[in-house]
């Protein structure tokens, strides 16, 4: 280990954190150091007499970008609140653009648009979308691949094009908005980049003052990075800064946010010249989990040449286990959360990870019935969901008419008028009770679901149904189920540290507990039916598995959302890599065995898998 730096590091952190190469990409797997890796360069740049605010460091997240900066100036000794230029992408851009409004046509106060002042351009129009894909992230996807309503157009007519049907009406929306924004002399979120490097393209002597300002650029989790963002990096790298990312094309998992994981697999390609770092010691994970990752992970073609290895001796404990029905999924993780609490094991080192936030909808019902603390993270708040806030809005119509307050919670377009019309038939006749309403608004809004939908997002759509029915099912009026939707969404907003993760594996990404259960392994749900890229629902899977230190459960179902459901070919493909090691020590003892089997499903015969490094 060394000790030159203020954190252990091992040979291949400390090569990365001290190598004098001017263009450096560090790849580095789930649990190889990479912030402390990051934090350790800066370090050593300081060390060799570079000012701290000429090392600029960008993240993704505002919370990444604290830590990041936490760590960096704790290893510097400084105080707390001293300002280090380490940030998002998205805020460095902003500052630019506040410090010099006219480099990029603006005004000084420019306005920055929020949802607010987005939605209003459309419906103080009078236009409704009538799409489940809401326009504004369409328009902000595009914004983020540097495409205009102009170049949108250019590729709906490109020869070969495969756009959904919609991207049609979309561009007219885009131009719109475009409009709207020029007239009010404002931006959005997703203009902050493309118009600081348009800024810079435009003016060299603007450009040089902004990366003139740096010799350093640190990136931290490269693979995200989407074109603008990798523009204005190239623009640094141009203008003689030295560049030092740190990322991992295994763990990209936003292109729907426009991330493209060719920026890091193309690195070498686009600086010749530059140095490439491995980091491949996983110091979080025991063995068997790092081999069974490390298994899956190498199904995808498009990767770089490199192995996670488990540097933990331990064992730990996977357990893969099938079950007839969501619910009985559900019981039977809580279950096993129950038992691993008991244990001693806290509730705050224990997560539940899905694909879809419906997925964990079941399991929340079943910890509260069990007094288990649990909080859930990403889209888990069933009442955040189309689905439930048409079936509550459909409440209000029926109960109070179709006045502006209940219609305005249908929303517009042609499913609000549907819905309308539906339920206009159902007050005429008669009054109904809370029970009957309920079955009416429920049933009016599942079919409001166009009949082209695929199957699976009908399945889910009535899940969603489902599960406002079980809720209301104990409620007598309206106002009592509000009551309870209030309990339930305050319930989920607590961030406790002593309550049990339910998240999204994107909302996961980063994190890590000692144990870990992957619900919803089936083809359809992981990988999505939708997905046009196997291999990144493999990276999603691949991050799912990373994120647990001791224990890992995978779980699936032989019917979900109403139809039947095969094993995901996730399975099968570390099923395969099992059968070729010997059982090893049980990792929870030989009492303790964790309860992920249904007996109710003897068909499906599970398989367990350790493996021995």
């Amino acid at each position: 280990m060394s000790t030159a730096f203020p954190f252990a590091l091992d040979a291949a952190q400390q090569a990365a954190a001290a190598s004098p190469t001017a263009v450096q990409l560090v790849l580095a797997g789930p649990g190889s150091g990479k912030t402390t890796t990051l934090a350790a360069r800066h370090h050593h740049l300081v060390r060799q007499g570079i000012d701290p605010r000429r090392i600029l460091a960008v993240t993704f997240t505002r919370k990444a970008a604290d830590e990041m900066r936490s760590r960096i100036g704790a290893s510097l000794g400084l105080p707390p609140e001293t300002r280090l230029p380490v940030m998002t992408f998205h805020a460095f851009a902003f500052r630019q653009l506040r410090a010099n409004p006219a480099a990029a046509g603006l005004k000084p106060g420019f306005a920055l648009w929020g949802a607010l002042q987005q939605r209003h351009v459309f419906h103080s129009r009078q236009m409704w979308w009538n799409e489940e894909t809401d326009i504004l992230d369409i328009i902000d996807g595009m914004k983020e691949r540097l495409v205009d309503a102009a170049g949108l157009a250019q590729r709906l007519s490109a020869p070969g094009a495969k756009f959904p049907d919609y991207f049609a009406e979309a561009v007219k929306f885009f131009r719109v908005y475009e409009q709207a924004l020029e007239m009010a002399g404002a931006i959005d979120f997703a203009d902050m980049v493309p118009r600081l490097d348009a800024a810079m393209l435009a003016d060299e002597a603007y450009r040089r003052r902004v990366t003139g300002a740096f010799e350093h650029l640190l990136v931290d989790e490269f693979q995200d990075v989407n074109a603008g963002q990798m523009q204005l990096v190239s623009r640094f790298v141009e203008d003689g800064a030295r560049l030092w990312a740190v990322g991992d094309e295994d763990q990209t998992l936003f292109t729907f946010r426009a991330s493209d994981v060719r920026h890091i697999l193309e690195f070498s390609r686009r600086h010749p010249t530059a140095e490439i770092h491995l980091l491949e010691n996983n110091y979080r994970s025991d063995r068997n989990i790092v081999g069974l990752a490390r298994t899956l992970i190498r199904g995808n073609a498009s990767r770089n040449d490199k192995d996670l290895r488990a540097i933990r001796q331990q064992l730990g404990e996977v357990v893969v286990r099938g079950y007839s029905t969501p619910e009985v999924e559900a019981r039977q993780v809580a279950e096993a959360i129950a038992r691993l609490l008991k244990q001693g094991t806290p509730a705050a080192e224990v997560a539940v990870l899905y694909r879809a936030g419906a997925i964990g909808l079941e399991l929340q019902t079943i910890l509260k019935e069990r007094g288990i603390p649990f909080e859930v993270r990403g889209s888990g708040d069933l009442w955040q969901s189309v689905a439930a806030r048409l079936v509550v809005g459909a409440l209000h119509y029926l109960e109070d008419g179709p006045s502006l307050a209940a219609t305005s919670r249908l929303g517009n377009g042609r499913r609000a008028r549907l819905i309308g019309e539906r339920l206009d038939e159902v007050r005429r006749k008669l009054r109904l009770p809370f029970a009957e309403a309920l079955r009416h608004a429920g049933k009016v809004v599942a079919d409001s679901l166009p009949g082209s939908a695929p199957e699976r997002e009908r399945g889910e759509w009535r899940s969603v149904i489902d599960a406002v029915g079980l809720v209301a099912a104990d409620c007598h009026s309206l106002a009592d189920l509000e009551r309870r939707i209030a309990e339930q969404s305050a319930m989920l907003r607590r961030v406790s540290p002593h309550a049990v993760v339910l998240s999204t594996v994107h909302s996961a990404k980063g994190l890590e507990w000692d144990a870990v259960f992957v619900l919803g392994l089936e083809e359809g749900v992981l990988p999505n039916a939708n997905a046009q890229d196997i291999e990144e629902e493999r990276r999603i899977a691949y991050v799912a598995m990373t994120r647990a230190r001791r224990i890992l459960g995978l779980t699936y179902v032989a019917r979900r959302y109403g139809r039947s459901a095969s094993p995901s070919r996730f399975l099968a493909e570390i099923k395969g890599a099992a059968d070729h090691v010997r059982s090893g020590p049980r990792a929870m003892g030989a009492d303790q065995r964790l309860p992920l089997v249904d007996a109710g499903d003897r068909r499906r015969r599970p398989f367990r898998v350790r493996f021995l490094g």
